[in-house]
């Protein structure tokens, strides 16, 4: 936690100590947080046939594939809570890791700072950016030195994670410190990706060490999921695309069945996104997809788990999926909200 941030919080706990407001001023004390990072999982041109096994830049966990650097990123979320954008290269890199490491070589070697989709909406609301990325030629990725010329980081602090594949940092931490002179850059982490999976401990020991303040959850709204007659527990979240589908329901939708991972039907109504899309999910979530106006609930990974389109969660099913699960094809799905 900064210095500013700090001071901030003590003072106003200090003030309304007594007077029953000492908990909401905390909450309100506590920094806006975003988790950016970059990864070659989620950065290339055909996930399935990442070279994997070289790179190691994937993990088989029990909710599918990850790359091993998002695996840090939900670790932070679901410790901290805040908001989550993957850093993302408009050109994909090589599926074959020596190839990856040549394109990397010369781009730093050129200056190139390659070009990115999407960006994050609003970065003046955040106090506090986590930063992942992996180790590559012993400092990090071009695409991370482009994500830190995009925004003004003036008075932000910025704490950044990595995973690497047997040298530590490197020269990250400075480069990163050197491309933000006007920021705070705290204590990071690095964890060998050969390491990921037992890496929950280090990390949390790790964020102990920063003593930064968890945000308040967001509310979330619970609705009812009517499947061919059962009913499951969904909730949706405090989003705007979510909001905007809440104010549809009760609501039936036709959907389909498709690549054994998902239903999705064609909305009637109009959703207007404002948050980032993703193209990657996890069992259970409730999306939006604007390029076809569908929304689906993902029921499994699969061997497919990177999207051709983005999506935009909106909530998740809360109950066993295997109402889902036992769906020979299309169903009726009935959104509701719960009384």
């Amino acid at each position: 936690m900064t210095k500013k941030l700090a001071f901030i919080a003590a003072l106003t706990l200090l003030v309304l100590s007594g007077t029953g407001l000492a908990q909401e001023a905390a909450q309100e004390a506590a920094p806006r947080i975003l988790v950016a990072y970059f990864s070659l999982w989620g950065n290339v041109q055909d996930a399935e046939n990442v070279d994997a096994a070289t790179s190691a830049s994937m993990v088989l966990t029990e909710n599918g594939k990850w790359g091993t650097t998002e695996v840090l990123a939900e670790q932070i979320l679901d410790r901290l809570g805040g908001d989550k954008f993957l850093i993302q290269t408009a050109e994909p890199y090589p599926n074959d890791f020596q190839a990856v490491i040549d394109r990397n070589h010369e781009e730093a070697a050129q200056g190139v700072l390659p070009e990115l989709t999407g960006s994050v909406e609003n970065m003046a609301q955040y106090d506090v950016i986590f930063l992942g990325y992996p180790i590559w030629n012993m400092t990090v990725p071009q695409a991370i030195q482009t994500f830190l010329m995009s925004y003004d980081f003036s008075g932000k602090t910025v704490i950044p994670f990595c995973t690497h594949d047997g040298y530590g940092s490197g020269r990250s931490y400075s480069a990163i410190a050197q491309a933000c002179p006007d920021t705070e850059v705290l204590e990071g982490i690095a964890i060998e990706a050969t390491e990921i999976s037992n890496a929950e401990g280090p990390v949390n020991d790790w964020l102990n060490r920063l003593n930064i303040p968890a945000q308040p959850a967001n509310s979330e709204t619970p609705i009812l999921v009517s499947v061919n007659g059962v009913t499951l527990n969904a909730v949706l979240y405090d989003t705007p695309e979510a909001e905007q589908f809440r104010a549809m329901l009760p609501l039936t939708v036709s959907m389909w069945n498709y690549g054994g991972r998902e239903l999705y039907g064609r909305l009637e109504g109009d959703i207007s996104p404002v948050s980032q899309g993703q193209l990657v999910f996890s069992d259970g979530d409730i999306t939006y997809c604007d390029q076809n106006k569908t929304v689906a609930i993902f029921y499994a990974q699969t061997d497919h788990p990177q999207l051709t389109m983005e999506v935009i969660p909106m909530g998740r099913v809360t109950s066993e999926l295997e109402a889902i699960l036992q769906l020979d094809g299309d169903a009726e799905i009935t959104f509701s909200l719960a009384q």
